[in-house]
C-alpha cells in the first residue's frame, strides 16, 4: 500500500450527482475519527494493490481519499482488505508492504499484542486474523531503505552536516565517496564509470531516484576504497558493501538474471536453507545490532543520547532493514515449505505501486497530480489496458 499527492479540489460528477474530493474511508466513523474540519478536502490517495508471488498478478483492490492518515484509521482498512483477499477472491496474503513512513511503522506497532514481536519490541508480523494458522510478514520498501541509508551517509559529516556516523573506531562519511569521485575524474579510464555529479551533489530531485543511490552504495565503490588503502575509509566500505549486498538479496526478480550478471546472491531462491538467509541473519543484521552497540559503548568522550543517535543510522532506516530482514528470512523459508519451487525476493517490493502511480499521472496525457475523480476514472482505464494486455499474452 502507499499513497499519492492528488488536486485538492471538489468536482461535481454528473453521472452520479455527487461532489468528489472529500476525505473518504470508506466508513463514517473511519473517516472522521482523525479530522478537525467538518467537511475536510482530500490531499491524497491511498491505493492496496495485490501482488501475485508466483503469478503476473498486478491490480488495485481498493482506494481511498485520504488526508493525514493515521495508524488508527490504517488498521480497519488494512484489515478489511485482507478479509475481502482471503475470504471473497480466495487469495493468501502472505505479506504487507508500504514505505515505512510514520503511520505505516505504527500500524505494524498495533500488532504487539498478537506475536511476531523482536526482543526490542519491533513487530515484523501477525497472524492472520482469517486463518490463524498463517502469518502475514511486514516489509519495509527495500528501494526507500536504500535511499534513506544513502541519505544518512550523506548528511554525515557533509549536506545538512545532521549526523557524524561512527562504527567501532570508524567513521562513516560521504566525503570518501566523493573524494574518491574526484580522483577518478582525473584519469581517462576510470573505475567509477557509472558515477557522476548527481551520485555526489544530491539536489532535492536526486535524492528521491533509486538508482543513484545504489550505484553509490554498491560493491564497486567499496571495493575502490579498499584499494585506495587508506585505513580511514574502511568503514564507509564496509557500509557500501554489506547494504549492496542486502540490497541484492532482496532484488532478486529472474530466473536467469543471476547467470546473465554472475552474481550469486540475485539467484532464486530455491532451499530453506539459503546461505542468503544465513547470511542476512548471521551478518546484515548483526553488523547492524554490533553498530549499535559499539555507538552505546564509546567511551573516548561523555556524549549525549542524541550525539550517540548522531553516530548511527536513523531510527526509522534500522528499524525498517530489522522488520524486513526478519520478513524476509521467515516469508521466503514459508512459501518454500509450502510447495514453492522457487522464490523471487523482488515480489517484496512496491516497485508496481510506483508504476501504478506513474500511469495515473500520464494516461490522459498529463503530467501533473490527478483530482480525486479522474483518480478514479484512470483507475478503470489502467485496469481496461491491463486486462487487454494480458489477454493478448
Amino acid at each position: 500500500m502507499d499513497e499519492m499527492k492528488i488536486q485538492e479540489n471538489l468536482v461535481f460528477d454528473k453521472t452520479s450527482g455527487e461532489l468528489i474530493g472529500f476525505i473518504d474511508l470508506g466508513d463514517p466513523l473511519t473517516t472522521y475519527a482523525n479530522v478537525d474540519e467538518e467537511t475536510p478536502i482530500a490531499s491524497h490517495a491511498l491505493a492496496f494493490l495485490v501482488r501475485g508471488l508466483c503469478t503476473n498478478l498486478k491490480h488495485v483492490v481498493a482506494y481511498y481519499f485520504t488526508g493525514n492518515v493515521t495508524s488508527f484509521q490504517l488498521l480497519p482498512l488494512f484489515w478489511k482488505v485482507v478479509g475481502v483477499l482471503e475470504t471473497t477472491v480466495k487469495l493468501w496474503v502472505i505479506a504487507a508492504v508500504n514505505d515505512g513512513a510514520s503511520p505505516n511503522r505504527k500500524l505494524f506497532a498495533l500488532h504487539s499484542k498478537l506475536g511476531g514481536t523482536l526482543p526490542d519490541g519491533l513487530v515484523y508480523k501477525t497472524p492472520n486474523l482469517f486463518f490463524l494458522a498463517r502469518m502475514i510478514y511486514f516489509f519495509a520498501d527495500v528501494p526507500h531503505l536504500i535511499k534513506t541509508a544513502r541519505n544518512c551517509l550523506y548528511n554525515s559529516g557533509s549536506g545538512l552536516c545532521s549526523r557524524y556516523m561512527w562504527n567501532d573506531g570508524q567513521y562513516l562519511l560521504f566525503r570518501h565517496i566523493a573524494d574518491l569521485f574526484h580522483h577518478d575524474q582525473q584519469y581517462a579510464l576510470h573505475q567509477l564509470p557509472k558515477l557522476t555529479l548527481d551520485h555526489v551533489l544530491l539536489t532535492g530531485y536526486s535524492k528521491m531516484k533509486v538508482k543513484l543511490a545504489v550505484q553509490v552504495l554498491s560493491r564497486t565503490v567499496a571495493t575502490c576504497l579498499l584499494e585506495s588503502e587508506d585505513p580511514s575509509v574502511v568503514g564507509t566500505a564496509m557500509f557500501c558493501q554489506i547494504i549492496n549486498d542486502f540490497f541484492d538479496c532482496s532484488n532478486v526478480r529472474s530466473l536467469t538474471e543471476s547467470e546473465r550478471k554472475r552474481n550469486d546472491r540475485i539467484k532464486p531462491y530455491e532451499s530453506p536453507d539459503d546461505q542468503r538467509l544465513v547470511w542476512i541473519k548471521d551478518t546484515f543484521l548483526k553488523y547492524l545490532e554490533d553498530w549499535r552497540s559499539s555507538v552505546a559503548k564509546r567511551s573516548d568522550h561523555p556524549y549525549t543520547a542524541t550525539q550517540r543517535e548522531k553516530m548511527f543510522l536513523s531510527r526509522q532506516t534500522y528499524e525498517g532493514f530489522k522488520i524486513t530482514g526478519h520478513s524476509h528470512i521467515e516469508a521466503i523459508k514459508f512459501l518454500l515449505s509450502e510447495g514453492f519451487s522457487y522464490v523471487l525476493s523482488e515480489r517484496f517490493m512496491q516497485d508496481v505501486v510506483e508504476d501504478y502511480f506513474g500511469h495515473q499521472r500520464t494516461v490522459r496525457g498529463r503530467s501533473d497530480n490527478p483530482s480525486a475523480q479522474q483518480f478514479g476514472y484512470n483507475d478503470l482505464t489502467i485496469a481496461a489496458q491491463l486486462r487487454e494486455t494480458l489477454l493478448h499474452q
